[in-house]
């Protein structure tokens, strides 16, 4: 909204106590012919960091201006834009977003067509964000092992939860948690029995393969299912002797 002439002059008097560094955003700053002055979004973020500033249905991708000076953090079906200085406690940021998530509507109640089926399927997925956002963390920070072990755990503990938590839930559930339970295999340092964690990876590959034909990663998928069962073939045989 911010793009349009029309919006600051009319909206900025409703926004007490946030100040706004020009006229109009735009990526590249600047002074147009007619005056109207420029702003981006570190522009923005900079002169308002008394300000808790929170993104709904994402940034806009022309201005990757705040990227370096910024994170998102997962809040809910938002992200809150958090300053890069700042550095991300998960065990923390757990207990703060735990119970600010109320959606109440029935998963797939809607009619596939309508818009009410596209607002409840993504107010469905925000659910999982705090556990991708995680598990992502795990996989792509450069961090000690300790540390990439707990990030591992702790996506695997909010997976868990919410696989079990409900009964009926987008299928792609099924899929992040049965990968979340493959890496915490890889760990010995991981406090949870190895036959647990393969049989719970196999039981939810299987159950996201069941309902999705149209994945490009289904035949990588069920080549690991055949080795996962195997491989928890092997460790009962073991235990056995």
């Amino acid at each position: 909204m911010l793009t349009y002439e029309w919006y600051l002059p009319k909206m900025a008097k409703h926004l007490p106590g946030i100040y706004f560094p020009g006229n109009r955003w735009n990526p590249v700053e600047g002074i147009l012919p007619s005056g109207m002055v420029m702003f981006n979004l570190y522009h923005f973020l900079k002169v308002n960091k008394h300000k808790e500033t929170f993104v709904c249905i994402g940034l806009h991708e022309g201005d990757p201006t705040w990227k370096e000076n910024y994170s998102l953090w997962p809040w809910g079906s938002c992200d809150k834009l958090v300053s890069s200085e700042i550095v991300f406690n998960p065990e923390e940021w757990i207990k703060l977003t735990r119970n600010i998530y109320n959606w109440t509507e029935e998963y797939g109640r809607f009619d596939l067509s309508s818009w009410e089926a596209v607002a409840n399927e993504e107010m469905w997925q925000a659910r999982m964000k705090t556990a991708f956002f995680i598990f992502n963390l795990a996989e792509t920070a450069n961090v000690p092992t300790n540390m990439k072990v707990q990030l591992y755990a702790l996506a695997y503990d909010l997976y868990k939860e919410i696989i079990y938590l409900q009964k009926k839930h987008p299928v792609n559930w099924h899929k992040n948690y049965a990968i979340a339970c493959e890496r915490m295999l890889r760990f010995r340092e991981i406090d949870v029995n190895p036959e647990v964690l393969l049989s719970e990876t196999i039981k939810h590959f299987h159950l996201y393969v069941e309902k999705v034909q149209d994945d490009p990663q289904r035949a990588d998928i069920l080549e690991a299912l055949r080795h996962l069962r195997r491989e928890l073939q092997g460790l009962k045989k073991t235990k056995r002797v």
